[in-house]
């Protein structure tokens, strides 16, 4: 009984399914793509919560009383929801734009992201750093929003880069480089 509670989906999947018309095999792959593109527990635990619209944005703060102003911390004229944060305000949209030059320089493919591949990933991408790097993406969006500071392609690039040589670092201490090579390539990206 325990077993198979576990591996059922959250009831915010049924939303998921619906808003992004995806099947059910697809809807699997959406919770499994954070555990296939990352090791750090705390990025698969913030996906977790996007997944689930979980994250304790302005607006739902506001509406338990916790804070007396629901806008936006970028900026300030609509109010903080999950979606508005990752994807609908102009500040997030322009960070997107740039993130696609910046995985263009990268990989020689352009992407056009929509508010779906930011919130579940890009299920068909053939660049599973691709996925990885949305990941990052979206907790530097949350990290700036908590911090205070707009988000920029600099500061991005700066968490990616300190991934890569972390990441580096524990491989080859584990001897583990081919592992490092497959996911990351034989250069830092940024």
């Amino acid at each position: 009984m325990l077993i198979s509670k576990k591996a059922q989906l959250s009831n915010s999947s049924s939303a998921l399914k619906r808003d992004f018309n995806l099947t059910d095999v697809e809807l699997r792959k959406v919770f499994l793509l954070p555990h296939i593109v990352c090791s750090e527990a705390y990025v698969k635990a913030f996906q977790h919560k996007v997944l689930n619209s979980i994250l304790y944005t302005n607006t739902k703060l506001h509406n338990i009383g916790y804070i007396t102003d629901d806008k936006y911390s970028f900026c300030k004229s609509e109010p903080e929801t999950l979606l508005h944060l990752l994807f609908n305000c102009l500040y997030s949209k322009l960070f997107w734009k740039d993130f696609g030059f910046f995985f263009y320089s990268l990989s020689k493919e352009f992407v056009h992201l929509s508010l779906r591949d930011v919130l579940i990933g890009i299920l068909s991408s053939e660049y599973p750093l691709l996925n990885y790097f949305l990941l990052i993406a979206k907790l530097y969006l949350w990290d700036c929003r908590r911090s205070q500071i707009l988000p920029s392609l600099a500061g991005l690039k700066m968490k990616i880069k300190i991934k890569f040589e972390t990441e580096k670092y524990i491989c080859t201490k584990n001897k583990t480089l081919d592992k490092f090579i497959k996911k990351w390539g034989t250069s830092c990206p940024t």
